[in-house]
């Protein structure tokens, strides 16, 4: 009898120590957490369908019409002014520190610059008010703020989703805006322009892709624990979803005509074609194709592989 009575207390000695050695487990950071490769991995199947949908499609094809790349500016406005405040206020954290980049990839400004040039000068603050953020937008910055309070190590996550996507085809998504938006010819004086596209004009990196490899780098050697890498996997999934239900809205709002007018009249600078007047004109692409969605990263990593021989 004593012996049971003394293996019962082993063992349930045992027992209270199993979720404290997980506890412990989950506290130690992991030496190679091969952050990068576990995000890419992770976002796998959303970035495969985000590769054919017919938003990207339209995006490259040229159906997209002014009021609507508009929204999607003054949307995305929001977000990286949401996201970049954030990572300036957690910038000592040790795992935000490896991925804070703001002199090379804030958006915040050129945004800005890009609404003057759709929009107006005179029109810029009533644009980016508060009062233009839609409830997809909304939503959106929600997630971010929640992610950061929950733990800032989780903004590498949107990071991640929305800066890498940027650097992957931000130069042949503004060729195709240039040249099927601003009617801008490739022999145009302003083909090397990027006004009103200064989104993907990032001035202070030299080479995109060594960039893309140093922030890998970054993200591989942050300092996290495998229960703080899987929430963060977990969360650039939740960033592809809120993409999906941003780009349904702008669907909605299309629809609906409740998009904010751009000029209808406007020329880059140096340009030698006309002034070209936009009007929408709706398609069967365009009613299909929001609905599937489009993802930050995955527009920008799938243009850039699929197109770039083409421009």
């Amino acid at each position: 009898l004593n012996y049971l009575l003394s293996l019962i207390v082993k063992i349930n000695s045992l027992n209270s120590l199993l979720p404290e050695t997980q506890q412990k487990k989950n506290q130690e950071y992991l030496s190679d957490p091969q952050l990068a490769s576990a995000m890419k991995e992770g976002t796998k199947v959303v970035h495969t369908a985000a590769e054919n949908s017919v938003f990207t499609k339209r995006f490259l094809s040229g159906t997209l019409n002014k009021d609507e790349y508009g929204r999607y500016i003054n949307s995305l406005y929001f977000i990286y002014k949401t996201m970049e405040e954030l990572l300036i206020q957690h910038k000592d954290h040790p795992s935000v520190q490896m991925i804070h980049f703001p002199f090379e990839l804030t958006r915040e400004k050129s945004l800005r610059e890009d609404i003057e040039f759709f929009y107006g000068k005179d029109r810029v603050a009533e644009i980016i008010s508060e009062k233009n953020i839609t409830p997809a937008v909304s939503t959106y910055i929600k997630a971010i703020k929640d992610a950061a309070e929950k733990n800032p190590a989780l903004l590498i996550a949107h990071s991640y989703s929305r800066y890498l996507g940027d650097l992957s085809g931000g130069q042949i998504l503004s060729k195709r805006l240039k040249k099927h938006v601003l009617k801008i010819d490739v022999t145009d004086a302003a083909w090397d322009s990027y006004e009103g596209l200064q989104f993907y004009n990032f001035e202070h990196i030299a080479n995109n892709n060594e960039f893309k490899n140093l922030y890998r780098q970054r993200l591989d050697g942050a300092l996290v624990t495998q229960y703080t890498k899987d929430l963060i996997v977990a969360e650039a999934i939740y960033s592809f979803e809120l993409n999906i239900a941003l780009f349904n809205e702008i669907q909605e709002l299309s629809e609906g005509n409740k998009l904010n007018a751009t000029l209808k009249e406007r020329a880059v600078s140096g340009a030698q074609t006309k002034s070209v007047s936009f009007k929408y004109a709706p398609s069967t692409d365009l009613l299909v194709g929001f609905a599937s969605g489009a993802l930050a990263l995955a527009l920008g990593v799938s243009v850039y592989q699929r197109f770039a021989e083409r421009l």
